[in-house]
């Protein structure tokens, strides 16, 4: 009874958890502003590099925070604005997040 018990734990656990991977939101694509002329504006979005971390190469560490904060409103489109480093390692990236239905 207890394999039993431990075996169907074991399984609904490993589909909650398929489940909620499903529910990933999907990166937006990276587009220009001619591209996104019929789509909704959601809102501008904003990512940070994080204080302190990146030697070097923030850029990408901000762009994929700002990503992140689009997909979650969902986003499917987003059009970059500003990158601005704040410091020697750290740094803002900004962009435009639109919904353009997929």
């Amino acid at each position: 009874m207890l394999t039993k018990t431990i075996t169907t734990t074991t399984l609904g656990i490993a589909l909650t958890m398929g489940l909620l991977a499903g529910q990933a939101h999907a990166k937006p694509d990276i587009v220009t502003e001619s591209d996104v002329k019929s789509c909704r504006f959601l809102k501008n979005v904003t990512g940070s590099s994080g204080y302190g971390k990146n030697f070097g190469s923030w850029q990408p560490q901000a762009k994929a925070s700002a990503e992140r904060e689009a997909a979650q409103i969902g986003a499917s489109h987003i059009v970059w604005g500003d990158l601005r480093s704040s410091g020697v390692f750290n740094g803002v990236a900004t962009a435009k997040a639109y919904d353009c239905g997929r």
